[in-house]
Protein backbone atom coordinates (compact mmCIF):
# COMPACT_ATOMS: atom_id res chain seq x y z
CA UNK A 1 0.00 0.00 0.00
CA UNK A 2 1.07 3.66 -0.50
CA UNK A 3 0.76 6.31 1.70
CA UNK A 4 0.70 9.90 1.66
CA UNK A 5 1.61 12.10 4.89
CA UNK A 6 2.71 15.20 6.34
CA UNK A 7 6.31 15.61 7.74
CA UNK A 8 7.20 18.57 9.36
CA UNK A 9 10.99 19.88 7.44
CA UNK A 10 13.67 19.10 10.25
CA UNK A 11 12.50 15.27 10.09
CA UNK A 12 12.32 15.50 6.44
CA UNK A 13 15.62 16.68 6.40
CA UNK A 14 17.24 14.02 8.89
CA UNK A 15 15.29 10.84 7.01
CA UNK A 16 17.08 11.98 3.39
CA UNK A 17 20.39 12.39 5.64
CA UNK A 18 20.78 8.95 7.41
CA UNK A 19 19.91 10.04 10.95
CA UNK A 20 16.00 9.09 11.18
CA UNK A 21 15.69 5.54 10.76
CA UNK A 22 12.03 5.36 12.55
CA UNK A 23 9.14 7.33 12.27
CA UNK A 24 6.08 6.87 14.80
CA UNK A 25 2.73 7.13 15.48
CA UNK A 26 0.05 7.04 17.70
CA UNK A 27 -1.41 4.02 15.82
CA UNK A 28 -0.96 1.61 13.07
CA UNK A 29 -1.01 3.38 9.76
CA UNK A 30 1.68 1.29 8.02
CA UNK A 31 2.50 -2.17 7.08
CA UNK A 32 5.98 -3.71 6.48
CA UNK A 33 6.67 -2.87 2.71
CA UNK A 34 4.43 0.02 2.12
CA UNK A 35 5.75 3.05 0.64
CA UNK A 36 5.73 6.57 2.51
CA UNK A 37 5.78 9.36 0.48
CA UNK A 38 6.74 12.56 2.60
CA UNK A 39 4.71 15.87 2.12
CA UNK A 40 7.43 18.10 4.07
CA UNK A 41 5.31 20.76 6.02
CA UNK A 42 6.41 23.82 7.64
CA UNK A 43 6.97 23.27 11.16
CA UNK A 44 9.29 25.54 13.72
CA UNK A 45 11.88 27.28 11.42
CA UNK A 46 13.64 27.74 14.28
CA UNK A 47 14.17 24.58 15.18
CA UNK A 48 15.19 23.79 11.22
CA UNK A 49 17.57 26.32 11.45
CA UNK A 50 19.06 24.82 14.69
CA UNK A 51 19.32 21.33 13.33
CA UNK A 52 20.86 22.43 10.25
CA UNK A 53 23.56 24.42 12.26
CA UNK A 54 24.16 21.04 14.27
CA UNK A 55 24.93 19.31 10.86
CA UNK A 56 27.06 22.39 9.90
CA UNK A 57 24.66 22.96 6.99
CA UNK A 58 22.86 26.38 6.29
CA UNK A 59 19.19 26.83 4.83
CA UNK A 60 20.41 26.76 1.25
CA UNK A 61 21.74 23.57 1.90
CA UNK A 62 18.33 21.98 2.93
CA UNK A 63 17.48 18.62 0.65
CA UNK A 64 14.06 19.40 1.21
CA UNK A 65 11.45 22.43 -0.12
CA UNK A 66 8.03 23.02 2.27
CA UNK A 67 4.86 22.81 0.15
CA UNK A 68 6.52 19.48 -1.67
CA UNK A 69 6.21 15.97 -1.65
CA UNK A 70 10.38 15.51 -1.85
CA UNK A 71 10.33 11.69 -1.31
CA UNK A 72 9.54 8.90 0.51
CA UNK A 73 10.87 5.74 2.26
CA UNK A 74 9.89 2.02 2.02
CA UNK A 75 8.53 0.67 5.78
CA UNK A 76 10.65 -2.41 7.22
CA UNK A 77 9.94 -3.71 10.59
CA UNK A 78 6.90 -2.53 12.80
CA UNK A 79 7.29 -2.55 16.51
CA UNK A 80 4.16 -2.39 18.96
CA UNK A 81 5.59 -0.93 22.47
CA UNK A 82 5.11 0.94 25.69
CA UNK A 83 5.88 4.26 26.06
CA UNK A 84 9.16 3.33 27.81
CA UNK A 85 10.55 0.40 25.25
CA UNK A 86 9.55 2.57 22.85
CA UNK A 87 11.73 5.40 23.91
CA UNK A 88 14.72 3.22 25.00
CA UNK A 89 13.89 1.38 21.23
CA UNK A 90 13.88 4.98 19.20
CA UNK A 91 15.62 7.51 21.58
CA UNK A 92 18.79 7.94 18.76
CA UNK A 93 16.55 6.69 15.54
CA UNK A 94 13.68 8.64 15.72
CA UNK A 95 15.51 12.32 15.79
CA UNK A 96 13.84 13.32 18.70
CA UNK A 97 16.85 13.26 20.40
CA UNK A 98 19.29 14.86 18.26
CA UNK A 99 16.29 18.13 17.47
CA UNK A 100 15.26 18.07 20.83
CA UNK A 101 17.77 16.85 23.47
CA UNK A 102 16.69 13.77 25.32
CA UNK A 103 14.79 15.33 28.13
CA UNK A 104 12.56 17.68 25.62
CA UNK A 105 12.12 14.68 22.81
CA UNK A 106 11.10 11.98 25.78
CA UNK A 107 8.80 14.36 27.56
CA UNK A 108 7.10 15.03 23.12
CA UNK A 109 6.82 10.96 22.80
CA UNK A 110 4.96 10.72 26.12
CA UNK A 111 2.45 13.47 25.06
CA UNK A 112 2.22 12.54 21.46
CA UNK A 113 1.45 8.81 21.92
CA UNK A 114 0.58 8.59 25.94
CA UNK A 115 1.04 4.75 26.68
CA UNK A 116 1.39 2.59 23.51
CA UNK A 117 2.79 4.04 20.39
CA UNK A 118 4.59 2.65 16.80
CA UNK A 119 7.57 2.55 15.68
CA UNK A 120 7.67 2.17 11.13
CA UNK A 121 11.32 1.42 10.42
CA UNK A 122 12.09 3.83 7.68
CA UNK A 123 14.46 1.37 4.30
CA UNK A 124 15.60 2.61 1.12
CA UNK A 125 14.87 6.42 1.38
CA UNK A 126 14.60 8.17 -1.73
CA UNK A 127 14.07 12.03 -2.94
CA UNK A 128 12.90 13.03 -6.29
CA UNK A 129 14.38 14.35 -8.70
CA UNK A 130 11.43 16.63 -9.29
CA UNK A 131 9.49 16.86 -5.82
CA UNK A 132 5.81 17.38 -6.58
CA UNK A 133 5.15 21.25 -5.43
CA UNK A 134 1.52 22.30 -3.48
CA UNK A 135 1.03 24.76 -6.33
CA UNK A 136 1.08 21.44 -8.98
CA UNK A 137 -1.35 19.09 -6.66
CA UNK A 138 -3.66 22.16 -6.51
CA UNK A 139 -3.37 22.25 -10.74
CA UNK A 140 -3.32 18.56 -10.97
CA UNK A 141 -5.74 17.13 -8.64
CA UNK A 142 -7.77 20.29 -7.71
CA UNK A 143 -7.04 20.19 -3.98
CA UNK A 144 -5.28 22.60 -1.92
CA UNK A 145 -2.80 20.69 0.54
CA UNK A 146 -1.99 22.43 4.11
CA UNK A 147 -0.55 21.03 7.11
CA UNK A 148 -1.37 17.53 8.59
CA UNK A 149 -2.59 15.07 5.85
CA UNK A 150 -2.58 11.00 5.65
CA UNK A 151 -3.59 9.96 1.98
CA UNK A 152 -3.83 6.05 1.37
CA UNK A 153 -4.04 3.79 -1.39
CA UNK A 154 -7.40 2.30 0.08
CA UNK A 155 -9.23 5.78 -0.74
CA UNK A 156 -11.99 5.69 -3.60
CA UNK A 157 -11.07 8.88 -4.27
CA UNK A 158 -9.97 9.28 -8.07
CA UNK A 159 -7.68 12.41 -7.51
CA UNK A 160 -5.62 10.17 -4.41
CA UNK A 161 -5.40 7.49 -6.95
CA UNK A 162 -4.39 9.93 -9.51
CA UNK A 163 -2.17 11.68 -7.32
CA UNK A 164 -0.47 8.15 -6.28
CA UNK A 165 -0.04 6.68 -9.46
CA UNK A 166 1.99 10.34 -10.44
CA UNK A 167 4.26 9.47 -7.28
CA UNK A 168 4.69 6.11 -8.13
CA UNK A 169 6.03 6.91 -11.58
CA UNK A 170 8.75 9.68 -10.88
CA UNK A 171 12.45 9.54 -10.70
CA UNK A 172 13.86 8.87 -7.63
CA UNK A 173 17.02 9.01 -6.23
CA UNK A 174 17.76 6.31 -3.82
CA UNK A 175 19.98 7.45 -0.70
Amino acid sequence: MEHVIALHQVYGELVFRGLKSVEIRKARVFGEGDTVFLYIARGNPHTLRSTLRKLGLSEEQALTRRGTIAGGFEVGEVIEADLETLWELTKDRSGLTFVHGEEKGRKWLSEYIRDRGYAFTIERPFLFREPLTREEMEEKYGTRVEGIIHLSSRTRKGWVKNLIEDLMSREAVYL
